[in-house]
């Protein structure tokens, strides 16, 4: 009865996390629509904004996992783990460098300034680690936890990593440019759920997920061409490879992160017979 009773009550506390971060987000979006623009004021009042929701589900993802009687380590910032930190920060580099080294092999091309540029780094560079850490707090605190807790290992991450697909469709909708979107997303997740899982740590995934965003944004390799350089291809592109591409390489990577951890375990594991 205790077991069923607490499965009950993580079933109504997931989806209340869920609801919550739902208005949380809703609240960043309509603050970033009342204050658009890049003067100061605007700027600071959507940091505000992208601030207290991370207080929010700091404290969210906290209280629900104590309440549940969940592992809530990863949610711990320790400078023990500072080295895992900053090696997110080196593999969001190294990713960077390694899709695109891929597609120059694919489809040659030269990086020129741009011109137009719209870069703002200072900017950009808190407007990322707000942004992308408020995404680690919404998928892959509680709600991963408690996912894996429901669903098992495989299908909590599946989940979670669906639904931060999902999640990107916001201003494209059910589109082959979403479809798209919510594939590349859905890799992306995994490689954040495989270095949680090495780390134990949601911190090396935010500074991943922050470099790898900020770089693409910043050198201008997100196709919007607000970046301070452009990327001239030598011959017509494929879309579609140039996306399978991004996903087989972040998919790689995750792969053999999960397959180092379970090396460790297994290691660990034969130490102590």
């Amino acid at each position: 009865m205790k077991t069923k009773s607490s499965h009950r009550t993580l079933i109504f506390d997931f989806t209340l996390f869920l609801f919550f971060g739902v208005i949380i987000w809703a609240i960043n979006v309509i603050g970033q629509s009342i204050f658009p623009g890049n003067n100061l004021f605007p700027f600071l009042m959507r940091s505000v904004i992208l601030m207290v929701g991370l207080a929010l589900s700091y404290y969210l993802n906290y209280k629900f996992s104590k309440k549940n009687l969940l592992i809530f380590n990863i949610l711990k910032f320790k400078s023990t783990l500072i080295k895992y930190y900053v090696g997110g920060i080196a593999l969001g580099c190294l990713l960077i460098i390694t899709m695109w080294t891929i597609i120059y092999l694919v489809y040659p091309f030269e990086i020129i300034k741009n011109p137009d540029s719209k870069i703002d780094l200072a900017t950009d560079i808190i407007s990322y680690t707000l942004g992308n850490t408020l995404e680690e707090l919404l998928f892959r605190g509680f709600l991963l936890i408690a996912s894996i807790k429901l669903f098992g290992k495989m299908g909590g991450v599946l989940f979670v990593s669906l639904l931060f697909g999902l999640f990107h469709l916001q201003g494209i909708g059910l589109t082959v440019e979403g479809l798209s979107m919510v594939l590349t997303t859905f890799t992306m997740s995994l490689l954040f759920i495989s270095v949680i899982y090495y780390t134990k740590s949601i911190w090396t995934a935010a500074t991943l997920h922050i470099t790898a965003n900020l770089l693409l944004h910043t050198l201008g390799f997100d196709g919007t061409n607000n970046g301070m350089f452009q990327v001239k291809f030598a011959t017509p592109i494929n879309g579609f490879i140039i996306t399978l591409i991004y996903e087989v390489a972040v998919v790689a990577f995750a792969l053999v992160i999960f397959v180092k951890e379970e090396k460790q375990i297994e290691a660990g594991a034969n130490k102590m017979l």
